[in-house]
């Protein structure tokens, strides 16, 4: 079993479990090693390891079973595929591509959502959106843009289409490069973002489809004005 390699410590972790079911160490169905071993051999503290399965069991591709422990539940895509690691703002076509892609299959995603989600998914995204309210509170912008990105990835497994999840996971860390980079040169985007996304929690709890589409379609054209604006200002700068 290889050593965590101290980048991000949560996608660190994905990594090495990603690399241990490509290399046959872990298969569908298998329980993990308890975490104080897990977290000692991947040398990382119990806390980090703890936050970065719960990030995997919101994403479905673990499930923490209450006594009996962590079990790896399928080969979720998240697994299986490592990101473009493109550089995003510092390259305006990459950013408006990934800005293009999410328009086109995230306002169309929530309509699934809406007709297939479960009463118990939509209550996760309420409380993913209230760790996001509270991260806001106490101004902590990369707390904010971890539940960002839990938000839509359960918005993504709620559709209950596996291709919707894989498509959403293939951008997975392009888009949270994306949200890093973006709430660093433009901070003022925060509050507007938080309102978009309670309009689209609202149009989810209350399986309203036109306001679902209407919610995401406006959350993502706010998101895009806002990055126009900066390249925008960065030219008049030049």
């Amino acid at each position: 079993m290889g050593k965590v390699v101290r980048k991000k410590i949560c996608d660190s972790v994905i990594d090495e479990i990603r690399r241990m079911i490509l290399n046959g160490e872990l298969k569908e169905g298998d329980k993990l090693p308890n975490q104080n071993d897990f977290a000692q051999s991947l040398n990382v503290s119990r806390l980090s390891l703890r936050e970065a399965l719960q990030t995997l069991d919101w994403m479905g591709a673990v499930q923490q079973r209450p006594g009996l422990g962590t079990f790896l539940i399928s080969r979720a895509p998240i697994f299986l595929v490592s990101g473009l690691e493109l550089p995003l703002m510092s390259d305006a076509e990459a950013t408006f591509e990934l800005l293009e892609a999410r328009r086109l299959f995230e306002s169309r995603m929530v309509d699934l959502v809406v007709a297939r989600a479960s009463d118990e998914e939509i209550a996760d995204i309420g409380l993913i959106m209230s760790k996001m309210e509270a991260a806001l509170a106490r101004n902590n912008v990369n707390e904010y843009q971890e539940q960002d990105l839990i938000f839509h990835s359960l918005v993504a497994r709620a559709s209950h289409n596996r291709f919707i999840v894989q498509v959403f996971e293939a951008i997975h860390r392009s888009l949270k490069q994306f949200l890093k980079e973006a709430f660093t040169v433009r901070p003022d985007m925060i509050d507007r973002s938080m309102t978009d996304h309670k309009q689209i929690y609202k149009a989810l709890l209350n399986r309203d489809h036109k306001q679902a589409v209407d919610a995401m379609n406006s959350h993502l054209t706010h998101v895009r004005r806002v990055i126009e604006e900066y390249y925008e200002n960065q030219e008049k700068q030049k």
